[in-house]
């Protein structure tokens, strides 16, 4: 749907959950803010181009917000179907973005050899056949402008925390603002709004400051992946509450490391506590909670150990 002039939120199933693609169509060109997995260029953007009448090779531009699979792994599908459009994502996420292997190591197994936690074979391998990437044209810094006619360019923001390149598309026409996963409320969220799991920032000082930059906008749209569209004051909230969390999970653990502690026995520990998502859905809280507890021993508060092989973390 057109949720403003020339701004389109195609939402596409994901699971229980959604992922949201953005198509930004301007007078002269148009441009798709990520792909969704392999079969969402052809199952569901290719049909809403069909229903707006929008030719293909208006697309000239994709940009992959950052690098995870359910927004980067329908690159290649979105290739054929616009072999004329440049695929442009930050350099910072760009070796994950071409290479899913890569990102199954780097991003969802850097738990395994230090903390015990890892995604199973079946998880694995359903990435990997949801998945055919593409190579990337243009890598990005942040503070680009793309043209998309004569009256309308969009800004490129680096927005990091959820990943190390992480972007965000600002549209200063409408003051709206693309966030994609740069801020993620309390919960990721089902379909039907339940909370689906933690939210997965990871590194936690860059996330704040992006999560501060995008609250100072005030943005009269704040438009995510998997959120509803907020307006004004929801906007301010879901961005207040995003921040809170964060608050919320550094006193937890806090609290925790009086004792010796793994990073698997401290999301058994406090993940139950911290949002109303299914019991097996805290194991995600490693993502955010790895990032606080490298910022703790960054900052000279906690010191690492190791037991049984794995590292642990204590207060000093």
């Amino acid at each position: 749907m057109e949720v403003a002039p020339g701004i389109h939120r195609i939402q596409t199933p994901f699971g229980d959950r959604f992922v949201c693609l953005y198509l930004l169509v301007g007078s002269e060109a148009a441009l798709l803010v990520d792909t969704g997995v392999d079969a969402t260029p052809g199952e569901y953007l290719a049909p809403y181009l069909d229903e707006i009448g929008l030719a293909v090779d208006k697309i000239r531009y994709v940009i992959n917000s950052h690098a995870d699979f359910d927004h980067t792994a329908g690159n290649q599908s979105a290739k054929e179907l616009c072999p004329g459009a440049l695929f442009m994502c930050h350099r910072s996420d760009l070796g994950q973005v071409e290479d899913i292997e890569l990102m199954i190591s780097d991003r969802y197994g850097e738990y395994a050899q230090d903390h015990g936690i890892a995604d199973g074979d079946e998880a694995l391998d359903a990435i990997r056949a949801a998945t055919r990437t593409c190579p990337i044209d243009i890598a990005l810094a942040g503070g680009e402008a793309i043209r998309l006619g004569p009256e309308w360019s969009i800004d490129i923001w680096h927005t990091p925390g959820h990943s190390y390149g992480h972007l965000s598309l600002y549209d200063p026409r409408g003051h709206h603002l693309i966030i994609a996963d740069a801020a993620l409320y309390n919960a990721v969220l089902t379909a039907d709004g339940a909370p689906a799991f933690p939210p997965t920032y990871r590194y936690v000082d860059t996330y704040l400051a992006s999560a501060q930059r995008i609250a100072a906008v005030r943005p009269n749209l704040l438009l995510t992946s998997h959120y509803p569209v907020y307006e004004g004051a929801a906007a301010a909230e879901f961005m207040a509450e995003s921040r809170a969390f964060v608050d919320r999970v550094d006193q937890a653990l806090i609290k925790a490391l009086a004792s010796e502690r793994t990073l698997k026995e401290l999301t058994d520990l406090l993940a139950p506590d911290l949002g109303a998502w299914p019991a097996e859905a805290g194991a995600y809280a490693c993502f955010p909670f790895l990032g606080h507890l490298e910022r703790l021993v960054q900052y000279g508060r906690a010191q690492t150990d190791r037991r049984d092989g794995l590292l642990t973390y204590r207060l000093k």
